[in-house]
């Protein structure tokens, strides 16, 4: 079974010939092998030989057609892996740059869809919020029109009701003075009646006068002592004075009371250094002895703005210079009332409130009056009483120069009499 063509490999001896063979070729020499071992296990088994055990198993295999089919073989595969590879390479490269055309492509795609979707988006947005703008504007202008018409509806309720309030207080009012006046005209008489019974006796009349009253008396003595007999209704006991040389009667008047005292404003005394007093049409000069200020004046706000101004010598009567009475009752007179010439009316409070003040003193009166001309500070308002001498007495003094031909406040001088008296005619003179 040996012959010279084959190679005999021992398989206890033989050195393995895959040592010398590529790795590749070396994996198809061993299957080779494994595939020729189990060729010759077959063909000895068929032979029957004797039992393996007296002799070394060994097998021949004539391995050179076998070893250069499987080295082409594997060179064929080696090959094939080769093209394989490259065409992997190749189709690899294809595939990259056709996922980068489709990249690009599909980029462009996006970027030209995306902005096909944010112009029409944009178209759409704007579209809406144009019509939304419209939609508000006009929900806007038709909720500003119904405030609006609400506001006026208000104005219109609040004015009727103003309206009717103010119709309703002034009836009111104008009753609650009706009925006040009614009473204090009662209690007036009632007043001169006991007046009246007290005075029967001369002694009794003098101790229940007060000094304005019985100087008073005196002024009337004296003036029909001159011959003076009827007074007319201008107000001849009207001055002014100066400061320093300069004529004041722009700015301030006052009322000869007594015949070395007169009556003026406060707020002429104390912004003013006056040192003489021109009377009777500022024919008469008297200097100025002493300013008496009521203790409690204030200028902001007016408050007792009165004062007198003593002369250093007595003025003598005249028929058109001498003193006014001053008025002693507590009631303010129903008519009568003079202002340089002019007629002066008593009117309710409420014409003068938002006006000059919010809110009246018991000292201070609201007159009116009847023609329009201009008032100065310490301007004298007079009542003329023709009971039984014509003579005028001094009820009020204006506190505040004015040319507007509306209600003005006055100082009710009654409410001051305790100062005038005590000034100008004390107790020990009485």
């Amino acid at each position: 079974m040996r012959s010279a063509s084959y190679t005999i490999y021992k398989l206890r001896t033989a050195k393995p010939i895959w040592l010398k063979i590529e790795n590749c070729e070396k994996k198809m020499v061993f299957i080779a092998l494994i595939v020729a071992l189990l060729q010759a296990a077959s063909t000895e088994g068929s032979n029957q030989e004797p039992s393996l055990d007296d002799v070394p198993l060994s097998i021949y295999v004539d391995a050179s057609k076998e070893i250069d089919y499987f080295i082409s073989l594997a060179k064929s595969i080696d090959e094939k892996q080769r093209i394989l590879e490259e065409a992997l390479a190749r189709l690899s490269a294809e595939v990259k740059a056709t996922e980068e055309r489709w990249n690009e492509r599909m980029s462009a795609v996006v970027k030209a869809t995306e902005e096909r979707w944010n112009e029409r988006m944009s178209a759409v947005v704007k579209a809406t919020e144009e019509r939304w703008n419209e939609r508000l504007s006009a929900e806007v202008k038709e909720t500003q029109w119904l405030i609006e018409s609400k506001i006026f509806r208000m104005s219109v309720a609040v004015k009727a009701t103003e309206e009717r309030w103010n119709k309703r207080l002034s009836a009111e009012v104008k009753a609650t003075e009706e009925r006040w006046t009614e009473k204090m005209s009662i209690l007036e008489n009632k007043f001169k009646n006991l007046s009246n019974q007290l005075t029967k006796s001369p002694d009794i009349a003098t101790l229940h006068k007060r000094p304005a009253e019985l100087a008073c008396e005196k002024i009337t003595s004296k003036l029909q002592s001159i011959g003076v007999t009827s007074i007319t209704d201008v107000a001849v006991h009207l001055g002014a004075f100066t400061e320093g040389g300069f004529k004041l009667w722009e700015l301030c008047y006052f009322a000869l009371i007594d015949t070395r005292f007169v009556l003026t404003a406060a707020d002429c005394l104390s912004s003013h250094n006056v040192t003489t007093l021109e009377l009777n049409l500022y024919i008469v000069l008297k200097k100025v002895k002493a300013i008496h200020i009521h203790p409690e004046f204030s200028i902001n706000p007016a408050l007792n703005n009165i004062g007198l101004i003593e002369m250093n010598s007595e003025v003598e009567y005249t028929f058109d210079l001498y003193p006014a009475c001053m008025y002693t009752s507590a009631f303010n007179p129903k008519s009568g009332l003079m202002e340089r010439g002019t007629k002066v009316q008593i009117v309710a409070d409420s014409e003068c409130l938002n006006k000059h003040t919010t809110q009246l003193l018991p000292n201070q009166m609201c007159v009116k009056s009847l023609t329009h001309n201009c008032r100065q500070k310490g301007e004298p308002i007079f009542v003329l009483n023709e009971e039984t001498f014509s003579k005028h007495q001094l009820v009020g003094i204006i506190g505040k120069r004015s040319c507007i031909d509306e209600p003005y406040v006055i100082t009710n001088v009654f409410a001051y009499l305790d100062f005038i008296e005590s000034i100008v005619w004390p107790k020990k003179e009485n």
